[in-house]
């Protein structure tokens, strides 16, 4: 039952979606799709039950899907009470991490690009030199 409820949600935000595409909407399709089902919930439409253990499977994983985690926080508050200055440290550590890692990575490629460039300029201006002395020796 779960699978049709989410089968059901993934519907919506795919037609809205859609609709959001052929009207060249301003406002994302997720967005109308969320609105709309508020819509459909709120007109008793559909039954709330409808969706309810599709919702909570979402609302389960929605780190993985990239929505903002407040929900979690407020999903997880005791697991956070006891290990959310460990996991605040582990994120910003890992961030700090993934930032000076990345910018070793590129000051080295770029050093090594513009040397490679000097060697390419060198071999050019040699050759050129090499030409013009080729061309006076005639």
């Amino acid at each position: 039952m779960a699978i049709v409820q989410i089968a059901v949600i993934c519907l919506f935000a795919w037609a809205a979606h859609a609709v959001a595409t052929a009207v060249h909407s301003p406002i994302p399709g997720s967005v109308l799709g969320l609105a709309v089902v508020l819509l459909a919930l709120a007109l008793k439409i559909i039954p709330e039950k409808a969706i309810q253990v599709g919702a909570a499977w979402f609302i389960g994983d929605l780190l993985l899907f990239f929505i903002p985690p407040m929900i979690s926080v407020i999903k997880y508050e005791a697991l956070l009470k006891q290990y959310g200055f460990n996991i605040l440290l582990t994120i910003v550590l890992g961030v700090i991490s993934v930032l000076l890692g990345t910018g070793f990575v590129v000051d080295r490629v770029f050093r090594f690009e513009r040397k490679l460039h000097l060697k390419r300029q060198m071999a050019k201006h040699n050759k050129e030199q090499q030409a013009l002395k080729d061309k006076a020796g005639e």
